[in-house]
């Protein structure tokens, strides 16, 4: 897609958000989501979509836009809430769009805030585009996503990403996006199909707890990046 036509898209899948939330709740504000942004999405060699289940929002109201909020950010001291879930996204993307590099041979991103621009040239998108807790509920998440996956889909297929990694979300889209359990591949911590030209990854939400999971930062990472560079390889 061209500039022009993914601007024209994203701005149809916002008003399309907001007059579906509003046709539930009136006092529902959605937080928009998509491409964050455009000119550096276009120029990467990988076209990257994370997918995670709902926004956090301290307050709860919503009626904000993610995209813009990511693109405004210098520094990852910058962002009140959400660094755990937004450092190993950073992470995981640098490496894949910097020739596969793997975490130990990467700089701190303390120390470089400029690696705040993988996150600028990747597409972020929630299943439930409303305010969520800091825990997200499963049964409401699938509520959401049968309510709007004619919407979710749409915008998946204007994002059209190369690799699509899903935050413990892909068991919601699978079906809808013909994953089928005999092709999934394993890699360590992680799950993985191949095709039509794209990956799709099934990891643990980037907020996971190694404590619980026993998956550091690091292994979260290389996995990821391991699997983009085996997928890109072979494809």
């Amino acid at each position: 897609m061209t500039l022009a036509e993914i601007e024209r898209a994203s701005s149809e899948i916002d008003s399309l958000v907001s007059s579906q939330m509003f046709l539930i709740d009136e006092e529902i504000k959605p937080i928009h989501d998509g491409i964050i942004d455009p000119e550096r999405y276009i120029g990467s060699k990988y076209k990257i979509l994370w997918i995670l289940k709902e926004p956090y929002d301290d307050d709860m109201e919503g009626g904000w836009d993610f995209k813009g909020m990511i693109k405004g950010k210098n520094s990852i001291f910058e962002f009140a809430t959400g660094r755990n879930t937004f450092r190993p996204i950073i992470y995981s993307s640098w490496g894949i769009l910097n020739n596969f590099c793997l975490f130990d041979d990467m700089d701190n991103i303390e120390d470089v805030p400029s690696m705040l621009n993988a996150f600028k040239s990747i597409a972020y998108i929630n299943i439930k585009k409303t305010p969520g807790a800091r825990s997200s509920n499963s049964q409401t998440v699938q509520y959401y996503y049968q309510k709007h996956k004619d919407l979710l889909l749409k915008q998946v297929n204007y994002i059209n990403a190369d690799i699509i990694i899903g935050g413990n979300t892909l068991q919601y889209l699978q079906g809808d996006l013909n994953l089928k359990s005999e092709n999934r591949r394993q890699f360590n911590r992680l799950s993985y199909y191949q095709c039509a030209n794209k990956l799709y990854i099934n990891a643990y939400h980037p907020a996971q707890r190694p404590s619980l999971t026993k998956v550091s930062l690091e292994q979260y990472c290389d996995d990821i990046i391991n699997v983009a560079k085996i997928w890109a390889t072979t494809k």
